[in-house]
């Protein structure tokens, strides 16, 4: 778990190395100022979880510096000390949006307890915040299953970018795993214990793709009834997981990397910025080079988001990790719909491994759904294994259209086709089949295809 990082604002040198030597003992990390000037700088320069300040500075008071601070960003609790109390001292810097107020000479134990109730009510908010914004979370899939050489080098590099705090770029094919990577990411990361947030950049207006990211506030607008809170700023200390990031608009790649640059971004509508501090993971089964020579993707955002670039394998590059992988995904889908334990005979496992699956894992786990659903005993055969709606294995579209198939295969089949076709770049997908981008995204997700 990163450590909170608070901000000690004091004139007395003795105090300040008091408080900090103690919290750091603790378990936070603390930073140091002794003047309003110096404080106010900091603030804007870095993102704090806590400020203790002092009420008499050399440079002004803690009543002229709140609103100030406040004004940068009023998230952050800000605990008055002073050795002068008073009961109009306290109202009025509460009224200017203290947290704390409390009285000279400090109980640093006591401090210790305010600041961690402080700590866990924002991690709380925050989580609160998350589970309001993302969907349910699902059940993990062990990504490193299996001894190719492929996937056990993928898993050194994971556990190594895991470890740094650099934005990850996921590359990869359609349904090779690039979700479960990140969130394999985050999980084993120093941020696990704060929320990550996930949002698929494809198929979204600007403005919808805007308001997502950044938020906005009330009257920002037509429409805009309420604030909204962003996907930036519930994902405060944790991760941003951004899918489909070369479907971004244009417009809206600038205002991420001041995000990603300056851990400074700005609502819709809002005058001043918001610091915020999370890890950005980015994946994208497209050719971002390619998208940054096309111009249709900022070559300064591309830098920066691919710090450290993991290529997710496709399983023709592991097909001795199928047989374990089938036999994984077979005990979740059993152990979701409330089946006995089903195996595979060794001919059903050998037909899984002949197949191309140009789908990937995604398109693994259909098949498998559909053979739990006809299989009637405690084993599956070859038999049993339908690739009717998977694309066929011996390259390229097909001359004829299989008349068994029914309509909505039919046009499975050939959106997958079009879209290997074109390299996964969807905007061009959907001008070859004549339907607007956003209808060809609800196709993708309908049929599993993203």
């Amino acid at each position: 778990m990163a450590k909170p990082k608070i901000l000690v604002v004091d004139d007395e040198a003795a105090v300040r190395f008091a408080i900090r030597d103690f919290l750091e003992l603790n378990g936070y990390e603390a930073d140091e100022a002794e003047t309003c000037a110096e404080a106010e700088a900091k603030y804007r320069r870095d993102v704090y979880d806590l400020v203790t300040l002092d009420y008499s500075l050399p440079d002004g008071n803690a009543l002229d510096l709140l609103p100030r601070l406040k004004a940068v960003d009023a998230g952050v609790p800000i605990i008055l000390l002073t050795a002068h109390g008073s009961i109009e001292l306290a109202v009025r810097s509460i009224q200017l949006g203290a947290e704390q107020f409390l009285v000279k000479p400090l109980n640093l134990p006591a401090l210790l307890v305010v600041l961690d109730r402080t700590v866990e009510n924002q991690r709380n908010r925050r989580r609160e915040l998350a589970n309001a914004t993302r969907d349910q979370p699902r059940r993990a899939l062990d990504l490193f299953l299996g001894l190719s050489p492929a996937i056990r080098r993928m898993e050194e590099q994971a556990r190594r970018a895991a470890a740094a705090e650099s934005p990850i770029l996921v590359t990869g094919e359609t349904g090779s795993g690039k979700s479960e990577l990140a969130r394999w990411l985050h999980r084993h990361s120093s941020r696990a214990s704060e929320a990550m947030l996930e949002l698929n950049c494809g198929g979204f207006t600007r403005e919808f793709l805007e308001t997502e990211l950044f938020g906005h506030e009330k009257g920002a607008f037509t429409g805009a009834v309420m604030a909204k809170v962003g996907l930036l700023e519930a994902a405060h200390r944790g991760t941003v997981f951004l899918d489909e990031i070369g479907d971004m608009d244009l417009q809206i790649q600038p205002k991420l990397l001041k995000a990603l640059e300056e851990k400074r971004f700005r609502r819709l509508g809002e005058v001043h910025d918001r610091k915020v501090d999370f890890r950005l993971i980015a994946a994208t089964h497209q050719n971002l080079e390619r998208l940054v020579q096309e111009r249709l993707f900022r070559a300064d955002l591309f830098y920066r988001v691919s710090a450290i670039q993991l290529v997710m394998p496709p399983l023709t590059e592991r097909v001795e990790d199928i047989p374990a992988l089938a036999q994984n995904l077979m005990n979740r889908l059993t152990d979701e719909w409330g089946r006995d334990p089903v195996l595979f005979t060794r001919a059903a496992l050998l037909q899984l491994q002949k197949h191309g699956w140009p789908g990937n894992i995604r398109e693994l786990r259909n098949v498998l759904e559909r053979a739990l659903l006809g299989a009637t005993g405690a084993s599956i055969d070859e038999g049993d294994l339908d690739f009717a709606s998977s694309p066929r294995t011996g390259g390229g579209t097909e001359a004829a259209v299989d008349t068994h198939l029914t309509l909505r295969e039919v046009e499975l089949n050939h959106i997958r086709n079009v879209l290997r076709e074109e390299g996964g770049h969807v905007e061009r997908a959907a001008k070859r089949l004549n339907i607007p981008r956003s209808t060809l995204y609800q196709k993708i997700k309908a049929y599993g295809l993203g």
